[in-house]
């Protein structure tokens, strides 16, 4: 068994429920990574500086795949983006205010590769939990203007979080009819939907990489929870669903951990796979 790169999602994979993760363990495990040159790759549908901050002391050493895989970063550098066109971008906005309104839509956040902005009218409890997951946050006077008063800079997601009472199934059913062809939108958990550039999915992103690296399929061991990460499931034969993970999630990966993502289920089945390679090499 090769091992050469190991991406993971974040949120209900690599962290607890609670957004926290053990760094004792992780550091030991990445110690070993390191040895045995496994290039380790967080993919989440977060932002860069949110995963920068996650892993503050470990970023020039691993790679990111953020916002469900519209911008790749090798340590702290930008090595790929997929910019979203101010058509479609308006159209997008167009189709949310004909079928939603104020009361239907929680945090609507629309982001550059480095930074992310909402509407100056957001509640203080929606702005600190899209903290958490943007980090790099900056409130406008009308989110919806955002692209005619930034021409100039590249837009690479729009996140939307809907009230409990919206039903993402029906969302999906809704906007895909009415959605350019240019754009994709996935399920990212928290009953949030992100829409970018229909090229910028966690598995297009994860073959970037490992064309970059000249990998073989077999040689990348990808976890993940939820359906935004089942393209990345799909790539490998070393692939893991959560313990924690819907049936249907657990049904198309090749694996499924035996610890949940609140008990260290990657680290801990990392661990063992590096055990495996160990013994391997003795004999």
């Amino acid at each position: 068994m090769s091992i050469k790169l190991i991406a993971t999602d974040m949120d209900g994979t690599f962290l607890r429920d609670d957004h926290t993760y053990n760094h004792s363990l992780f550091a030991k495990v990445f110690r070993q990574l390191e040895r045995h040159n496994i290039y380790f790759v967080a993919a989440s549908g977060s932002s860069f500086p949110r995963l920068q901050r996650e892993f503050k002391d470990y970023t020039a050493k691993m790679g990111f795949i953020s916002q469900n895989g519209s911008v790749i970063h090798l340590g702290s550098k930008l090595f790929k983006s997929f910019p979203i066109n101010q058509e479609s971008l308006a159209r997008v906005i167009h189709v949310l205010d004909r079928f939603y309104g104020p009361q239907d839509i929680n945090q609507l956040v629309i982001s550059t590769s480095e930074k992310s902005y909402v509407d100056q009218g957001m509640s203080t409890h929606d702005f600190n939990i899209v903290k958490l997951f943007y980090e790099n946050v900056e409130c406008v006077p009308d989110i919806r203007q955002i692209f005619t008063q930034r021409p100039t800079e590249d837009f690479t997601k729009i996140s939307i979080n809907f009230a409990n009472h919206i039903d993402l199934k029906k969302v999906a059913t809704t906007l895909d009819g009415y959605l350019p062809p240019s754009l994709i939108m996935e399920n990212s958990s928290f009953n949030t939907d992100l829409i970018g550039n229909a090229a910028a999915t966690k598995q297009n992103a994860l073959s970037l990489l490992q064309s970059h690296f000249n990998l073989k399929a077999n040689e990348i061991v990808t976890f993940g929870d939820n359906e935004n990460d089942l393209g990345m499931l799909a790539m490998t034969s070393q692939s893991y669903a959560m313990q924690n993970a819907q049936p249907i999630i657990q049904m198309q990966a090749a694996h499924t951990t035996t610890i949940d993502n609140n008990h260290d289920g990657v680290l801990q089945t990392i661990n063992q796979l590096i055990k495996k390679m160990n013994e391997s090499s003795r004999r």
